[in-house]
């Protein structure tokens, strides 16, 4: 799965590709194992705020024209992450059973 990282106020460091990689490439990519590697593309916002500490959003679109879009806010940028992976997940889920049934 690709995915491109942009950042709004936060740079993009070596820690930050890190945990997204670890955190939500590799998790959703047990789900979408299926799908053809041109179609796994995805973006992730992540935006610093000063006063809810941090937003990220995630962006893809898969077969079927479906959209899977999810944002989490979260004081802490690895909690910020690891719930909007939740979302993504549960998504991608439903998506799934709907492609089975």
């Amino acid at each position: 799965m690709k995915v491109q990282i942009i950042g709004d106020n936060i740079k993009i460091n070596r820690w930050v590709k890190n945990l997204v990689h670890d955190k939500v490439t590799i998790d959703l990519e047990k789900y979408l194992k299926d799908f053809s590697k041109d179609i796994k593309t995805a973006t992730v916002k992540i935006k610093k705020r000063t006063r809810w500490g941090y937003k990220v959003n995630f962006n893809m679109w898969l077969p079927g024209k479906e959209h899977i879009f999810a944002d989490a806010t979260h004081e802490d940028l690895p909690s910020a992450i690891v719930e909007l992976r939740e979302k993504v997940e549960r998504q991608i889920k439903e998506y799934k059973g709907r492609l089975s049934s």
